[in-house]
């Protein structure tokens, strides 16, 4: 963290420098004054990205909420989608298998997190690759996937602009697979709205993909990004997408009482604030939803195929228990950081007098590290699920917890 508010003041100084050395000049203040003005209200744009959000019926397309929904916005990893579209395209005319092997280039391996941490030479098997760009967003897996698949990802680029043509995606351009930031690289919440439900209906056999909660690679698991996973009730999943010129977005499917709709949130200050947006966006649109919605008719021939790729219902549904059962008490949350020890003891005692029994089995834990040269001490719960997580910290922020109501979830 140190790096970023070094850069955050090096414009600062610069402007005092320059203020400094015409101080006898009276008359140059107020021009100071205002490019320091200036300075400040540029970082505050940076650091508040520009906000969207769409839901839409996914039976008809019918639009039940939008903000700004058509203004240009940075898709950031939600460009996966369109990776992944292309994906399943090859996948149904045979050109990808479960087996193939995608070659790791330096170009991929070079490619900053979110990442598996790939080397130059590696492989990973398409299967994975699917999995890898859902669950974990991997950026040097998108690179590589454009790059198997187009022999460049500046050529697999602009397939993914050519198909977003096709879809009536006119107000989206890709540069790149990943969503990495590229100011040419644009897109609106309601293209990709239209992109996500495209992707439910022209590939139904491949929906249990995008509830899928972790995977296994070379010996470790992944846990999905996607934290309204088990949280939401009726949520498939979908994607989730972060840059700090586009701030946190989502695209998320979510399924209740015959009723689906497509729910995408772009530029969310935070990963709570965003699925909390996301949250009060589905519970109160989706009574709004037709009831009419069913899902496009399955083939012997894609049952076969998302057999053969494991992305049956029964297969995603056994391996998510799993997963469920192994993150159920793996889950903190973090209610303070302090600069003394005495201070974050004091708040975890204060925390749980507040909440009764509601953490009567959860560990206090003082973590201590280093920020810009000093020791903090984070406050943090251990041994909980993740429903206790967000309804702990959904309860501190109601009740004010006498305190800061500081309090952010932490996945295993």
């Amino acid at each position: 963290m140190a790096h970023k508010n070094m850069k955050k003041q090096q414009p600062d100084a610069a402007f005092g420098r320059f203020c400094r050395g015409f101080s006898p000049l009276a008359s140059l203040l107020g021009i100071c004054l205002t490019l320091a003005a200036l300075t400040i209200m540029s970082h505050s744009a940076q650091a508040a990205p520009p906000y969207a959000s769409i839901v839409i019926d996914a039976h008809n397309g019918r639009i039940l909420q939008a903000h700004r929904a058509e203004q240009s916005r940075h898709p950031a990893s939600l460009s996966k989608l369109m990776t992944l579209y292309l994906m399943f395209q090859d996948i149904e005319n045979g050109r990808l298998k479960p087996d193939t092997k995608i070659k790791i280039s330096h170009n991929a391996a070079a490619q900053p997190a979110s990442r598996l941490g790939l080397r130059a030479g590696d492989t990973i098997t398409a299967r994975e690759a699917v999995r890898a760009l859902i669950v974990k967003s991997a950026n040097d897996v998108a690179t590589a996937v454009a790059e198997h698949m187009a022999g460049s990802e500046k050529k697999f680029a602009r397939e993914m602009t050519r198909k977003a043509r096709q879809l009536s995606m006119f107000d989206t351009v890709f540069v790149n697979a990943s969503g990495l930031h590229n100011k040419r690289q644009k897109t609106t919440a309601r293209d990709m709205a239209r992109l996500a439900a495209r992707l439910l209906k022209r590939f139904p056999h491949f929906e249990p993909f995008w509830n899928t909660r972790y995977f296994d690679h070379d010996g470790k698991r992944y846990y999905s990004h996607n934290r309204l996973l088990g949280r939401l009730p009726g949520a498939i999943g979908m994607k989730t997408g972060y840059i700090r010129a586009a701030g946190y977005n989502i695209a998320s499917v979510v399924e209740r009482g015959g009723r689906r709709v497509i729910a995408v949130v772009i530029g969310g200050r935070s990963v709570a604030g965003r699925d909390n947006r996301v949250v009060s966006l589905v519970e109160r649109h989706l009574r709004r939803a037709s009831k009419a919605y069913h899902k496009s008719g399955i083939s012997k021939r894609q049952h076969r195929l998302a057999a053969a790729w494991g992305a049956t219902p029964q297969a995603v549904n056994k391996a998510n228990r799993a997963a469920r059962a192994e993150e159920a008490r793996a889950w903190q949350i973090q209610v303070g950081a302090y600069r003394a020890a005495a201070s974050a003891h004091s708040r975890l005692a204060h925390v749980r007098g507040a909440t009764g029994a509601t953490l009567a089995a959860a560990k206090p834990v003082t973590n201590k590290s280093e920020r810009n040269g000093e020791a903090i001490y984070r406050a943090r719960f251990a041994n909980l699920s993740q429903a206790q997580a967000y309804n702990v910290c959904d309860m501190l922020k109601a009740a004010q917890a006498g305190r800061s109501a500081a309090c952010v979830p932490i996945a295993p």
